[in-house]
């Protein structure tokens, strides 16, 4: 399927779009590029230069991105560095969970569905928690991984509806609404499959933060051309508009990784694992302090929702 252009106006409230407001290469898996982002003045969105589909966009999800963001823990990290590593990036992983918008306070466990899933580390954590999880994701290995953890994970897209008209309490979207090509078309799957007064989590890299400007095209979290859509805190509750679902709580968070990642990035051009890896791991260790700092005082470097529909009939937008 051929590449799309950007469209002229904003898909998500018909504002003008700047062309070209940031460029970069492809620096995780080919090293194709550049690619461009378009952004609405009016809501701070930001659209993806050229869109790619099907085949075209496969080719960009090859060994480094699954080996790096599907691991299930199935094999042994190896080294003293490795194994720390890993104990880092499980600690993080809980702590992450425990914060909006994936704690959803006052909410009894229910039926959850993660979409886009990967290996479903978050899903195994509200089945812990006592939730009927399930999950969906397009990609044969993190199915296969999610499954291993014994969850009922389905392989392909919302638009599937594998689960027919079942009602979900709670819909999660953790760092997988950027690659979809029609985000707003698959939010409106996610609110018809919601009960009653059931929420919406979403979560992802958000597009004004600070770091973006300052890292530029070596930015961590623009990871053109996989990243298809660019949100805001603005751009989030603007869909949250056009969806008709209530705002509970809009708001921006840190993550370590972007920073450690970009000065990766600064160091190596693209993904190069190694001593310039172990190196950023370190710099960007002594980097955070000063960036969470930052984070309080300016956009962090992911944004969240968490939206919740009507506790009437739920209203088919």
């Amino acid at each position: 399927m051929a590449a799309r252009q950007a469209p002229l106006v904003c898909p998500l409230c018909g504002g003008e779009l700047r062309a070209n407001v940031a460029c970069a290469f492809d620096r995780l898996v080919t090293g194709d590029g550049p690619f461009t982002v378009s952004e609405c003045r009016a809501c701070s969105y930001g659209v993806s230069v050229p869109q790619l589909r099907g085949a075209e966009l496969d080719r960009y999800y090859g060994g480094e991105y699954f080996g790096g963001f599907y691991d299930d823990g199935s094999l042994p990290a190896s080294g003293v560095l490795e194994r720390a590593r890993e104990r880092f990036r499980r600690a993080s992983a809980r702590r992450r969970f425990g914060r909006a918008p994936y704690a959803v306070s006052g909410q009894e466990p229910g039926r959850v569905l993660d979409v886009g899933c990967g290996s479903g580390e978050l899903l195994a954590h509200y089945a812990a928690l006592g939730w009927e999880a399930f999950g969906i994701d397009p990609a044969p290995g993190a199915v296969a991984a999610a499954r291993r953890r014994g969850l009922s994970v389905h392989e392909g897209t919302l638009a599937d509806r594998p689960w027919g008209p079942m009602r979900f309490d709670l819909v999660v979207f953790s760092h997988s609404l950027e690659h979809i090509p029609q985000p707003l078309d698959v939010l409106r799957e996610a609110v018809a499959s919601l009960a009653p007064g059931g929420r919406l989590a979403l979560a992802l890299p958000n597009w004004r933060c600070w770091q973006r400007h300052l890292f530029g095209g070596r930015w961590f979290h623009l990871d053109l051309p996989r990243h298809l859509q660019h949100f805001s805190p603005r751009a989030l509750k603007v869909a949250a508009d056009v969806l008709g679902l209530e705002v509970l709580e809009i708001g921006t968070s840190s993550t370590v990784i972007s920073g450690a990642y970009s000065i990766h990035y600064l160091i190596a051009g693209r993904w190069t694992p190694g001593w310039k890896l172990w190196l950023a791991y370190g710099l960007g260790a002594v980097a955070f302090p000063p960036i969470a700092l930052i984070n309080r005082l300016a956009q962090a470097d992911c944004c969240y929702a968490l939206l919740q529909a009507s506790s009437g009939d739920i209203r088919r937008v």
